[in-house]
């Protein structure tokens, strides 16, 4: 890799993939910072939830039946970083470049990219103070706010899980209602689309956010954001960092969950592990997310994506050879095609899916809190349907060092 022009050798020299090629033992897979356990919504919650435009992606983690909890694959997701440019901002794959875009983060995530940046983030003055107030006495029996100094701890706010009041069978105030939303909002918002490295707790930047929509009366009253550009901003910023770690129990932030269901629908990783097989371990892996983008476009409530089997202790000697192994044939470079979408979903899509699709192919910089990241569809356009040039140009702005860091 480090011949290539394109490539940056300071980074290529602590890349991963470097690593990876002098000693493929010497590196675990990262770890996804997720949750153990998603929330339930409450009916009450959905107007504001669609008022922010969070509905289809809080129904896609939404907790079911019995099934409580979406397994992510560390490995897969590790995979994928392990081929990830910061320099281009794609994934190098033997049959070029590919990389999540904004049309990726509509149609599998339900995310609206009109709207104004997420950020930057402030945590609010005494934040512990105010956000305690709001609480007490909202469900008996809990506690003053347990906090660190970077936020809230999960714990806490877990006791304000819509069960925890006792529902359905119990009816909830409006109190508990808005305040339980606002400590999901918290959940959803530091656990799922921009997680982080805080284990224990979630960060009090999210706390204006949160309580602006926990406590909306109409939708005027929510600001509208582009959570999708946000989402992929973090999570390119993430997969800059990860593809540089190296150390036991580093992880991978941003969205996690993005990077999973993206690699079902471009790339057929699972079908081409259960065919080529791996011995003991075929049977460690089922379909990845084989429904998952049917969830978020007819905003069904199955169970699918809640029960994808994780494949365990392939990393790195037989994940990354299935990788390599991998042809163009077995790449879907435009899984929304019309004709893919009639085939798939006969019933039709969510609006929320194609609302936005003039920003599909914008130029624009993405922004995460103080984060500004640079998209590469220039160099990805043959997953837009489009000519792609044998060598594609280098970003023509690209960021500059002090930028990017």
């Amino acid at each position: 890799m480090a011949a290539r022009p394109l490539l940056d050798p300071g980074i290529d020299e602590k890349h991963r993939a470097s690593h990876l090629e002098s000693d493929p033992q010497s590196i675990d897979p990262l770890q996804t910072r997720t949750p153990k356990k998603n929330w339930m919504i409450h009916p009450q919650w959905e107007d504001r939830l669609k008022w922010a435009g969070l509905l289809p992606f809080a129904r896609l983690v939404e907790a079911r039946e019995n099934v409580s909890r979406l397994n992510y694959d560390a490995t897969l997701i590790t995979c994928l970083v392990d081929r990830w440019r910061p320099e281009t901002h794609t994934f190098h794959f033997r049959w070029g470049e590919m990389a999540p875009t904004l049309e990726d983060v509509s149609m599998l995530l339900g995310l609206p990219l009109a709207g104004e940046p997420i950020g930057p983030l402030e945590e609010p003055v005494g934040w512990m103070h105010s956000m305690d107030a709001r609480f007490v006495g909202v469900r008996e029996g809990v506690g003053p706010i347990s906090f660190e100094a970077h936020g809230p701890r999960q714990a806490w706010l877990h006791e304000f899980q819509i069960e925890q009041f006792g529902y359905p069978d119990a009816p909830m105030t409006a109190a508990q209602i808005t305040r339980s939303l606002e400590a999901y909002l918290m959940w959803l918002l530091g656990k799922t689309m921009f997680t982080d490295n805080h284990g224990n707790t979630i960060s009090a930047r999210y706390i204006p956010i949160a309580q602006e929509i926990a406590e909306a009366t109409e939708a005027e009253d929510i600001t509208q954001r582009s959570w999708g550009s946000a989402v992929l901003a973090a999570t390119y910023r993430g997969m800059c960092k990860g593809c540089q770690l190296t150390s036991h129990g580093s992880g991978i932030v941003g969205c996690p969950l993005l990077l999973q269901l993206w690699s079902r629908d471009e790339v057929s990783v699972a079908a081409t592990i259960l065919v080529l097989g791996l011995g003991r371990q075929t049977s460690c892996m089922t379909r990845i997310a084989s429904t998952c983008r049917r969830l978020v476009l007819y905003g069904h409530r199955g169970r699918d994506i809640l029960g994808i089997i994780i494949m365990r202790n392939c990393y790195p000697k037989h994940s990354r050879k299935q990788f390599d192994l991998l042809l163009e044939s077995d790449v879907s470079w435009e899984p929304y095609s019309e004709d893919h979408r009639d085939e798939t979903y006969p019933g039709g899509i969510s609006l929320m899916c194609t609302r936005d699709w003039a920003y599909w192919m914008t130029k624009a910089k993405i922004i995460f809190d103080i984060f500004v990241e640079e998209m590469s569809q220039q160099r990805v356009m043959r997953q837009f349907g489009m000519r792609q040039l044998i060598e594609p140009p280098p970003p023509t702005v690209p960021l500059p060092p002090r930028v990017h860091a």
